[in-house]
C-alpha cells in the first residue's frame, strides 16, 4: 500500500512538472509586447506614427508563411545533420537570411501562426498614435523559435498612396540582447 501510494505521488510530481515545462514553451500575448518593446526601440520606429491593429498575415509579402516554412523544412531534409541544430539560409527573393533554426522551431513557429489567427495589436500596450493617418506601421505577429531566442516578423511603413517601405527581419537574442538581421525589403 505504501509502496502504491509512493509510486502514485511520484507519477502525480512527474505530471505537474511535465504540465509546467510545456507552459514555459507557449508564446503569451506578454511575450509578445515585451519583444515589440524591443522591437520599436531597436528599429527606432516614431511612435507619432499611426498603426494597423489588424497584423500582417504573413512574415514575407512574396510567400504565405506556410510556403516558407515548408521550404525551410524541405532545405533541413535535405541536408545531412552533423549536431543539434543546423546551419542553413533560406533565400527570401535573393537575400539570404542566416538562421540557426531546427526543426522543432519551425515547428513552433507554425504552431504559434495557428495560434495567432485571431490575434489583434492593443496600441495601449504599443503607444502609437491611432490619430495620425498619414504614416502608419503594420507588423506581423513575430513567430518565436522554440527557445525563444530568435523572432521573425514583418515590419511595414505605410502612407496614402503609392509610398512606404517594408522589410522581413530576423531578430536573434544573443547574451540577453537582440539583435535584428535584414532579410527581404520593399519599396511601395
Amino acid at each position: 500500500m505504501n509502496k502504491t501510494c509512493n509510486i502514485l505521488i511520484l507519477l502525480l510530481i512527474l505530471t505537474i512538472s511535465c504540465v509546467k515545462s510545456e507552459k514555459k514553451n507557449i508564446t503569451s500575448n506578454e511575450d509578445i509586447y515585451e519583444f515589440m518593446k524591443v522591437v520599436i526601440k531597436e528599429q527606432n520606429l516614431n511612435l507619432s506614427y499611426g498603426i494597423s491593429i489588424k497584423p500582417e498575415s504573413d512574415f514575407d509579402i512574396t510567400k504565405s508563411d506556410n510556403e516558407n516554412f515548408k521550404s525551410l523544412k524541405t532545405n533541413l531534409d535535405s541536408v545531412e545533420q552533423k549536431s543539434d541544430s543546423l546551419n542553413w539560409s533560406v533565400n527570401l527573393n535573393s537575400l539570404t537570411l542566416l538562421s540557426n533554426l531546427s526543426k522543432e522551431d519551425i515547428s513552433e513557429m507554425i504552431s504559434q501562426k495557428e495560434s495567432s489567427k485571431t490575434f489583434e495589436w492593443n496600441n495601449a500596450r504599443l503607444g502609437f498614435n491611432l490619430s495620425n493617418k498619414n504614416n502608419w506601421y503594420s507588423f506581423s505577429v513575430p513567430l518565436f523559435s522554440k527557445d525563444k531566442n530568435k523572432a521573425v516578423m514583418m515590419i511595414r511603413n505605410l502612407c496614402p498612396g503609392l509610398c512606404g517601405e517594408g522589410k522581413t527581419i530576423l531578430f536573434i537574442k544573443k547574451d540577453g540582447k537582440w539583435t535584428s538581421n535584414l532579410g527581404m525589403q520593399w519599396l511601395h
